[in-house]
């Protein structure tokens, strides 16, 4: 009986060997598929795989620092996610009206630190409206409502040209109404930043905030205001030929008065 045990000992100890095997050979496999399919991912972990892609924006043409961006500067490229930079813009229209910050090159993906105005960034240039022209008035007392005006305030520009032949002997009419007064003397308003707390471009809301001084400037020789380009040349006109006075219009008057266009004129007495 010892002798049957001991001839059986060896046995039982290959067979549980082998079992021992299939078994390690089965959790090998077992670890293998699933690591194959932690890479491969299913469909919702392909939009964060290595194939993922993201729409960005991009410059269209190079752009220079200072440039205002328009729509047509600008278009949408896929990247793939890895590539995308840090705060990149994926729709085209919360950069349309910012400022280039940086030099930006064709095809290079717009982000909000390459855009919108910063503290570092508030030039006077900031606070002119998309569109218009600064142009400086020279002024006195008497002719910018005792002095009265601050930057921030709306006016209407009455010019008073002298003529000499004739029976009439001056003429004036009001140019221009509802004029935005970006500075007087060199009290200017202040550009807001274009860029949150977030470092995200604003795109809507005020570009420029009064002057912290407001007090009246009654020895300003200059108010400077924002016109649309082709009013330039009337107002450098007026200035050579005659007088310019400015009358300043209610807070939130925006209106236009119909006929104050229209030339006013003296008889020789």
């Amino acid at each position: 009986m010892a002798r049957t045990l001991t001839q059986a000992g060896p046995e039982r100890a290959n067979r549980l060997i082998f079992i021992g095997a299939i078994a390690l050979a089965a959790l090998a496999a077992v670890l293998v598929f699933v690591a194959l399919s932690s890479f491969g991912g299913d469909s919702s972990s392909d939009t964060v795989g290595l194939g993922s892609t993201v729409d960005v924006v991009v410059a269209s043409r190079d752009l220079k620092a200072g440039t205002t961006i328009s729509a047509e500067m600008l278009e949408i490229a896929s990247l793939p996610s890895r590539s995308a930079i840090s705060g990149a813009l994926t729709e085209q229209k919360a950069a349309v009206g910012l400022t280039v910050r940086v030099p930006i090159q064709k095809n290079e993906q717009i982000s909000t630190a390459k855009l919108g105005q910063s503290d570092e960034d508030k030039v006077f240039a900031g606070v002119i409206p998309a569109g218009m022209r600064a142009i400086a008035i020279p002024v006195s007392e008497t002719t910018s409502v005792g002095g009265l005006i601050v930057a921030g305030d709306r006016v209407d520009i009455t010019a008073v040209l002298d003529q000499n032949n004739g029976d009439q002997l001056s003429r004036a009419s009001t140019l221009l109404q509802n004029v935005l007064v970006l500075s007087v003397a060199q009290n200017a308003q202040q550009a807001t930043a274009r860029l949150d707390a977030d470092g995200k471009p604003v795109t809507d809301g005020p570009i420029s905030d009064r002057p912290d001084n407001t007090a009246a400037k009654p020895t300003a020789k200059s108010i400077t205001v924002a016109v649309n380009p082709q009013d330039v040349p009337l107002i450098a006109l007026a200035q050579e030929q005659g007088k310019i006075y400015l009358s300043l219009r209610p807070i939130d008057d925006n209106a236009a008065v119909a006929g104050l266009d229209a030339p006013r004129t003296l008889p020789n007495p």
